[in-house]
């Protein structure tokens, strides 16, 4: 099975929240998987402002590039 390419950012959201609130969006994204209960795994390509744009859309409910840096929020 191929890999998506491109980096992840975790979400302190359910699969289906976080598709919701990035339905019409793009900028880069490619897969939304589930990363357990609550938690969601976004793989995309964003990089620079595209990035920042990906990450404010979840600053209310906590985003970080490492999973482990999720647990401390």
């Amino acid at each position: 099975m191929n890999e998506v390419k491109g980096d992840k950012l975790f979400v302190s959201l359910s699969t289906a929240e976080t598709k919701r609130r990035l339905k019409g969006f793009g900028h880069g994204v490619k897969k939304i998987h589930s990363a357990g209960k609550k938690r969601a795994v976004i793989i995309h390509t964003a990089v620079g402002k595209n990035l920042e744009e990906l990450k404010s859309i979840f600053c209310d409910v906590g985003c970080s590039e490492k999973e482990d840096d999720l647990d401390r929020r």
